[in-house]
């Protein structure tokens, strides 16, 4: 058998190292095809709206590539992080993940992941929802409706949207530690819950400021505490947290873009550098304002913090609502 030349020695060499060099210039052009950010909901609700918004610039930071919204609507968000956490770890599939995907429904659903199967890129928001009641209702103050419930127990029905959610727990929380009875009202959004309190179907409704404000503003609604662990600055900044008032019942809602655990670690990089221009970026902060979306970004190393805070907190809720029977 012949022995391969030198020329025929030197064509494999130069291949191989052809070869090499487009593998590493490949991995140095990461991303080079289009994104896709999987959102656990409907398309047209908060979380939908804040993620198109928040990737109409991205690919200018991202190698020229668009990350593409995607809705994975189903089973309480447990459908989306399933999805997510199929062998999709190549860094193209982002996670837009939230107080009750993340914390609420791997206890009620006891799923076999958690928080601790993603890496956190960037906390786009963190907030809180808030009670209101109508401005005709005979308690116009936390102490006064503490005092009603406790005179007519049960009569009170109180709206949210959807069970075991921030505003559901708050409100278990709230219950419990008053010692005070009232009913659970879910509904399937922010616009139903809103739509039952002015319909006088319920007499207390809590959810998103935000959606709740016009309705403030034209005085047929008034909000008397908030649940998150400091005021919302931006849509009721003179109302009072529970903690404020005395009431051991605190649950922040966070959005964190995350991705599943075995991307590896070159691409996390370039998706955090991304991430943290995206949200300090001028007119995405704008166009994200106009939303009602006010960033509270932070970076990957606050995500171990931010989601063992949150677990300790919510588990405690998940049990006072018994949600963890289920």
């Amino acid at each position: 058998m012949k022995k391969p030349s030198n020329v025929m020695r030197g064509i494999c060499v130069m291949a191989i190292l052809v070869l090499i060099g487009e593998a590493g210039g490949a991995e140095k052009e990461f991303p080079n095809k289009p994104l896709e950010l999987i959102v656990p909901f409907v398309a047209g609700g908060s979380s939908d709206l804040m993620c198109r918004t928040m990737v109409v610039k991205a690919a200018g930071f991202l190698n020229n590539q668009p990350v593409m919204v995607i809705n994975k609507a189903g089973a309480g968000t447990v459908a989306a992080s399933k999805f997510v956490l199929d062998g999709r770890n190549d860094g193209y599939t982002l996670y837009n993940t939230s107080t009750s995907s993340m914390m609420v429904a791997p206890f009620v659903h006891k799923t076999n992941f958690s928080w601790r199967d993603f890496i956190g890129l960037a906390q786009v928001i963190f907030e809180g929802d808030a009670l209101f009641v109508r401005t005709d209702a005979p308690y116009n103050t936390v102490d006064k409706l503490i005092e009603y419930a406790r005179q007519n127990p049960g009569k009170i029905k109180y709206a949210t949207s959807g069970v075991g959610g921030g505003s559901h727990l708050a409100m278990e929380g709230f219950a419990a530690s008053k010692g005070i009875v009232i009913r659970h009202i879910p509904t399937k959004g922010n616009a139903e819950t809103v739509a039952a309190i002015l319909g006088g179907h319920v007499a207390v409704a809590a959810g998103n400021p935000l959606a709740f404000r016009p309705h403030e503003e034209a005085g047929k609604l008034k909000c008397l505490a908030q649940f998150g662990h400091k005021r919302d600055m931006n849509f009721v900044p003179d109302v009072p947290t529970f903690k404020e008032l005395g009431i051991d019942v605190v649950v922040d809602l966070w959005r964190w873009i995350v991705v599943p655990k075995g991307v590896p670690p070159e691409r996390v990089k370039v998706l955090v550098t991304a991430f943290k221009n995206i949200l300090h970026d001028k007119a995405t902060v704008a166009g994200m304002e106009k939303t009602g979306c006010f960033i509270s970004y932070l970076p990957p190393e606050e995500y171990e913090p931010t989601m063992k805070k949150s677990e300790e907190i919510i588990a405690r809720l998940v049990k006072i609502a018994g949600l963890d029977k289920k």
